[in-house]
């Protein structure tokens, strides 16, 4: 199918049909239709374009119409020959030659107010009624040179070749004879493409590169992130620019690649690429309070430097996360939490990081967590009596027994010693003397210990009597003898002074009565076994048979262990079994 009349074409390209100047270089269409025959009967009629039929604004155009007899039968007698050129083009009239009978001498032109020309017969022409003359293959040619005008628009356009015909009625031809030229763009097409690395580290260089095709392009390279500049422009070599430079500023960089043309090219711009520029972060913890106590609250602080850093951390309890990822605001983030269960718990904070940061890992934090202090009580419970000069032992307990502690003994409001508490049985023992008869307030004060309050007893009301002269003073002191192990016998040794002392000792451990044995020569003696771990506190009381005063040895602290494991029978080798 022929193209349509030239004023057509241009708005072909007026409607977008024809791209141009896009700033994309692609494979040029094949150049239209430079040539066209009509063949009727003894007729023929040919038009085409001399040379290149695809041209730029400001160039010329040089049409060739042929008309020529076919051979045989009667002779043709032609009027006229018309050109006609695409609108707008400029007929260079000194160009125009018309060629007939071997002649170039013959024809008279005619310019037409369309800016084409037409040709007549000017000798040997057809007998009486003029026009060219042809007969057995003679032709006449008409040739005529165009100038496109500057700001013609880029486009196909159609030319036109009409002959009149005596020998019938009617002209050949038509105004849009299907000899095309295309005017196109003379500054060439180019495409630009960027490579760049996807992700970047802040502070260091990364290469930024971009292609032009062609590669024949000259002129320069603005890269730029976002609307930016980045750096001075950078002449284009073989089709290449290439530009080190080092991102400042964390996130996520748009950046584009901009080739300034020379003359001749059109410029153009890459499609963006996307670079992750990443900063190195560190994440500091810390938990509050700590230690803490099973089921209290805590604060688990994040702090994420810098403090611009974008993204969300996640705090993780014994390597296992605890909860959704928490943003980070202002540089920290922060998780409230409590534990069910004593023990000690290591807690992290990591940061996921994001477009623009590095993600990193806080250094553990080990939080205590106990169990809620117990509350205990303190009671004094010895002596009931005592004899003023003669040592006795204050005695008290702490219940629920303690994990260790001591006790402060207060007489009459004057501290006068501490004792151990004993982690077996919750007692503590001091030896004291009386200095004068009357009732003496004795005072028991626990210090409290990790898992344990403080507590003070009441007051303990102590009878103290002056010594009776009948009596003869004593002394008792205590001697455990034995492994101390859970099972293991103990064998307890008082001894009295003066060994002719009569009477029997009560051994006890705190306030349990561990058994009494008689003094015999001086010596009383004992055997026991504990049957659980814990520290003791053992004491042997004389009571005193007729003559002699009552005594009190000391206190003995005893650290009970449970058994060791027993040795493995040596090996007999070979010889065994």
């Amino acid at each position: 199918m022929r193209r349509i009349a030239a004023p057509l074409v241009a708005g072909i390209a007026a409607a977008g049909l024809i791209v141009v100047g896009s700033g994309t270089a692609g494979a040029e269409a094949p150049p239209p239709a430079s040539s066209n025959t009509l063949n009727d009967g003894r007729l023929r009629l040919m038009k085409e374009v001399v040379g290149d039929n695809v041209v730029h604004p400001g160039d010329t155009v040089t049409y060739k119409t042929t008309v020529s007899h076919n051979g045989g039968g009667i002779r043709l007698s032609l009027p006229w020959i018309r050109d006609y050129p695409p609108a707008g083009f400029e007929l260079i009239r000194d160009s125009v030659k018309v060629r007939y009978d071997n002649s170039w001498n013959k024809a008279n032109l005619k310019y037409k107010t369309d800016g084409g020309v037409a040709a007549e017969c000017k000798s040997d022409c057809t007998l009486l009624v003029g026009g060219f003359d042809l007969n057995d293959n003679e032709k006449i040619t008409l040739e005529a040179k165009y100038r496109v005008p500057d700001d013609m628009a880029f486009g196909e356009y159609d030319s036109g070749a009409k002959v009149s015909v005596r020998t019938w009625s009617g002209d050949r031809g038509s105004k849009n004879f299907g000899v095309f030229v295309r005017v196109d763009d003379p500054v060439t097409r180019t495409s630009t493409a960027l490579s760049v690395p996807a992700t970047a580290e802040l502070g260091a260089p990364v290469e930024l590169v971009a292609t032009v095709d062609p590669s024949a392009a000259s002129g320069r390279i603005q890269f730029k992130d976002g609307g930016t500049d980045i750096g001075a422009p950078v002449d284009v070599v073989n089709g290449r620019a290439s530009l080190s430079h080092t991102f400042e500023t964390a996130g996520v960089r748009e950046v584009t690649a901009e080739f300034l043309a020379d003359g001749g090219f059109y410029s153009s711009t890459s499609a963006p690429q996307t670079i992750d520029v990443t900063a190195d972060t560190v994440t500091e913890l810390q938990v509050s309070p700590n230690p803490v106590l099973v089921g209290e609250d805590v604060v688990a602080t994040a702090t994420v430097t810098p403090a611009n850093a974008q993204g969300q951390i996640q705090f993780k309890v014994n390597g296992a996360n605890d909860g959704a990822p928490v943003n980070v605001v202002n540089g920290t983030a922060s998780l409230t939490r409590s534990f069910p269960e004593a023990g000690t718990y290591s807690v992290v904070a990591e940061f996921l990081g994001a477009p623009g940061n590095i993600g990193s890992t806080s250094e553990p934090v080990n939080v205590a967590v106990n169990d809620a202090d117990w509350g205990t009580t303190t009671t004094v419970i010895e002596p009931v009596t005592a004899v003023a000069g003669t040592p006795v032992n204050l005695a008290a307990t702490v219940l629920p027994i303690p994990s260790g502690g001591d006790v402060i003994f207060v007489v009459n409001g004057v501290e006068v010693g501490a004792a151990a508490v004993g982690t077996g049985d919750g007692v503590a023992v001091l030896p004291y003397t009386f200095g004068a008869s009357g009732t003496a307030n004795v005072v028991a004060e626990f210090s409290g210990t990790a898992g344990y309050t403080p507590s003070t007893s009441a007051g303990f009301p102590v009878t103290v009597t002056d010594p009776e002269p009948a009596r003869t003073e004593t002394t008792t002191a205590l001697n455990v003898i034995g492994e101390t192990e859970v099972g293991e016998p103990l064998s307890f040794e008082a001894t009295v002074a003066p060994n002719t002392a009569n009477g029997t000792v009560e051994f006890k451990a705190g306030t349990e009565v561990l058994g009494t044995a008689d003094v015999v020569g001086g010596v009383a003696t004992l055997t026991h076994t504990f049957g659980a771990a814990g520290t003791y506190v053992v004491t042997a009381n004389f009571v005193a048979g007729e003559g002699f005063a009552n005594s009190a040895s000391g206190p003995t602290v005893l650290a009970v262990t449970e058994p060791s494991d027993p040795p493995e029978p040596p090996s007999t080798g070979s010889l065994g079994g």
